[in-house]
């Protein structure tokens, strides 16, 4: 998408969803408060966008047709390699967009680019709803310090989310109503902290790509979703494992690639998110292209993180591979300690949780200390890294 400049305020019309995509093609907004009015502009908006369309499409349409078109390309996050153009139409983006209850004065801040496909989810949803939506500078302690600043909803991935949570003080007394999770899988461990952190905020994780639109959410406080829904629709949303790998299916995903990345056949788009079923929970173990290969046997990077990032002083973990010549890969963890906390003794805690939980092969080689292992997407980065 095209920038067409800076500003520093902007009043939108949220009666016609498509003024607020005319907004996502102002790229580099900078740190930005967009009021979000349900009637009527305060200032005025004239500009042409320019946005990045489809072939065949030259310009924003005077009519409804864009809602029938495969008129916008949406850019997924190149987490694991090289990013992929998606198509999706106007009213495929609208049909993921929750309604608040009425009389619900919702403050939503914005932690995500606004040009992903979750933060057009946001930024619509903001929209829709008439609510006021803050977007500072995006990097942890401007996000925290809005937070501060009378936050009512707040989604962002897991990783922001422990970022953040090690960034406000615990005493902090915040008003938050709605708590999202997306972009990453959601750990047992984390929705129990944000549980006991904001105990009157309604938690929820919701499964959402760019390929995959907006999936489904879980509100039930636990990690996975339930198994039942592998049988039965939710939200009309098709669910079925295949090869240890959620397949879904569904109205609100994108209508196709620009290029022939990865055709979607008869309807089922493999996810690349590889679960497990068990007992009655269907579990997220991570990313079928993060696996990697340590002298013949496959390890999943998330599932080490998930048993390290409880160790006391770490605030989050991100385990990588590097090539070596010898076992194929090692790999090295990547390591954001608490404030205060001595790295120390958090490596050598680290290092004796994984003797105790994780066979030779899946322990890090390495420990790194780092200040943030947070990319500019708000995920994780699982491309591979030096020594």
């Amino acid at each position: 998408m095209q920038a067409l400049g800076r500003v520093s305020r902007l009043t939108l019309d949220a009666r016609d969803a498509r003024t607020v995509l005319i907004g996502l093609v102002m790229a580099q907004l900078a740190p930005l408060d967009i009021a979000l009015a349900r009637e009527g502009a305060t200032d005025e908006l004239a500009v042409s966008p320019s946005i990045e369309l489809a072939p065949g499409v030259r310009a924003w349409p005077d009519t409804d047709s864009m809602a029938e078109q495969a008129g916008l390309r949406l850019f997924t996050s190149g987490t694991t390699g090289r990013a992929k153009s998606a198509l999706y139409s106007l009213q495929r983006l609208l049909s993921g967009v929750r309604q608040h209850p009425r009389g619900e004065d919702a403050v939503w801040l914005l932690t995500y680019e606004p040009a992903s496909f979750a933060g057009i989810q946001v930024l619509l949803t903001a929209a829709i709803n008439g609510a006021r939506l803050l977007a500072p500078e995006r990097s942890i302690h401007a996000l925290a310090d809005a937070l501060r600043g009378g936050t009512t909803h707040v989604s962002a991935t897991p990783s922001f989310w422990r970022a953040l949570l090690a960034a406000v003080p615990a005493d902090l007394n915040l008003p938050l109503k709605v708590i999202t999770l997306g972009g990453e899988a959601s750990s047992q461990a984390l929705l129990d902290i944000l549980a006991q952190r904001f105990p009157l905020a309604l938690i929820r994780h919701i499964y959402a790509s760019t390929e995959a639109g907006v999936g489904f959410t879980v509100a039930d406080g636990k990690a996975g979703f339930p198994a039942q829904w592998l049988d039965h629709p939710v939200e009309g949303v098709q669910l079925r494992m295949r090869e240890d790998e959620l397949e879904i299916r569904s109205a609100r995903g994108m209508l196709g690639y620009a290029q022939a990345d990865a055709p979607v056949a008869s309807g089922w788009l493999r996810t690349g998110d590889l679960v497990e079923l068990r007992n009655d929970r269907v579990l997220f173990l991570g990313r079928r292209d993060s696996v990697v290969n340590i002298g013949g046997t496959k390890v999943v990077p998330e599932k080490i993180e998930a048993l390290l990032e409880g160790v006391e002083g770490v605030a989050d973990i991100s385990v990588q591979a590097h090539p070596n010549p010898i076992l194929g890969h090692i790999l090295i963890a990547q390591v954001c300690c608490r404030s205060g906390a001595d790295p120390v003794a958090v490596e050598a805690a680290l290092k004796a949780r994984a003797i105790d939980l994780l066979p030779p092969v899946a322990r890090p080689a390495r420990y790194r200390f780092v200040d943030s292992v947070v990319l500019e997407s708000g995920k994780k980065g699982r491309k591979h890294v030096s020594q």
